[in-house]
């Protein structure tokens, strides 16, 4: 007990304990329900008439792993896992040189901690194929059609009738929209404006001000 105790808490292994310590601390706060499960969700920016190619840095490499299609905390939970046992197998048996200077050693760890992190991706990719399925019927519903009603932050420098952005909030990731205000409403960076209704022509969405959706939702 004491050797295992000991391989963990020290370089290489170390790295890995120390994200698995936050990750379960994480899920055992998140069971009890103090916290929400989305707050650690990779903000993604997602324009609706873009490809994979076009997404954000952070989607498309997940992406090119296979590591997309379930929540990020999820995925990162899968990799710091697979990554600790994966990390604590080659430390223990991969042959150790105490002849060597000290810097030679820790360039033999670091090279550990790397190789354990690409052979965890490799094993993660599998697990999160079946995943797929259940989330893609959990999140069935067309983003167009599910934001509808929610708020968001202007962009933008305006949004007029012809131009603008805005952000939203959906399901953990920043949705980045395309919005037009009706008539000759304009709204500035930084107004919190709601959408009500999404154009297929253009993939627009049209807003009006949260002010004024409340008061029509009182009347």
């Amino acid at each position: 007990m004491d050797a295992f105790l000991a391989n963990i808490s020290s370089f290489p292994v170390s790295v890995y304990t120390i994200g698995l310590v936050v990750i379960v601390g994480y899920w055992l706060i998140a069971l009890v329900g103090l916290f929400d499960l989305d707050f650690i969700s990779a903000e993604v920016d997602i324009d609706f008439d873009t490809d994979v190619g076009e997404l954000g840095t952070l989607a498309g490499l997940l992406t090119t792993l296979g590591l997309s299609g379930v929540p990020i905390t999820i995925v990162i939970s899968l990799l710091v896992m697979n990554g600790w046992f994966i990390c604590y197998v080659i430390s223990k048996f991969f042959p150790h040189f105490p002849d060597l200077f000290s810097w030679i050693e820790f360039l033999i760890d670091l090279g550990i901690v790397i190789v354990s992190f690409m052979l965890s991706i490799l094993v993660t990719s599998p697990m999160v194929r079946p995943l797929k399925k259940i989330f893609n019927k959990i999140n069935n519903d067309p983003i167009s059609r599910s934001v509808i009603g929610r708020t968001c932050r202007i962009r933008s420098s305006r949004v007029d009738h012809e131009f603008g952005e805005a952000e939203c909030i959906h399901q953990g990731a920043s949705l980045i929209l395309k919005v037009r205000s009706y008539s000759d409403s304009q709204f500035e960076t930084g107004e919190q404006v709601v959408l009500v209704e999404h154009q297929k022509k253009d993939n627009t969405f049209l807003v009006i001000s949260e002010k004024e959706f409340n008061k029509n939702l009182n009347e």
